[in-house]
């Protein structure tokens, strides 16, 4: 038997293990919910009330979240605190904010910095480049190729920190002007 007919044998094999434990997890999986069912009806049928089946996955730790923050309003109200806006009356979370961590806006010099960072290391890759055509070292087609990719890179990372450092200029007067002003908790 060749090595190309074992290999087939042996991924034939593998995909038939693969698909009898797929169907024997669907199995006990089906068992597991059909005892659930089983249990619930004979409950009901000698007059107990089952408990409500508990949400699973996203949907229903959604569903909980927003239950308890509903619980957490009525017992603020209760107390004749004040409860704020609600947050119960959107149509839909956006699911991006539930994912994501909310940032604050960073400071003007944080531009400032990025800016500069950028910058010098776009100046780099490009002086690199420069270097390396004009000394006349012989050295592999994979190294030129290499200070091609720098050559390439270069000026993204140039625009970026010039862009970044035109935003700090825009925003730097804006941060001033906003912190000048008096406000009532000042």
């Amino acid at each position: 038997m060749s090595e190309a007919a074992f290999a087939l044998w042996m991924m034939g094999i593998g995909a038939m293990a693969m698909v009898v434990i797929g169907m024997w997890l669907i199995y006990w999986v089906y068992k597991a919910k059909l005892l659930e069912r089983e249990e619930r009806r004979l409950m009901i049928e000698r007059g107990i009330t089952p408990p409500t089946p508990v949400p699973m996955g996203w949907p229903g730790v959604k569903m909980r979240e927003l239950e308890l923050q509903a619980e957490e309003r009525r017992l603020l109200i209760e107390k004749g605190l004040d409860a704020g806006p609600s947050s119960l009356t959107s149509d839909f979370p956006n699911v991006l904010a539930a994912l994501l961590p909310k940032r604050e806006q960073p400071a003007p010099e944080h531009y400032l910095y990025r800016g500069l960072k950028a910058l010098a290391f776009g100046l780099g890759l490009a002086a690199a480049y420069v270097i390396f055509n004009r000394s006349g070292i012989n050295v592999s087609d994979e190294a030129r190729n290499w200070f091609l990719f720098f050559a390439v890179l270069s000026p993204f990372f140039v625009f970026y920190g010039i862009g970044s450092l035109v935003y700090y200029q825009v925003t730097k007067n804006k941060a001033q002007e906003t912190s000048s002003v008096p406000g009532p908790d000042r």
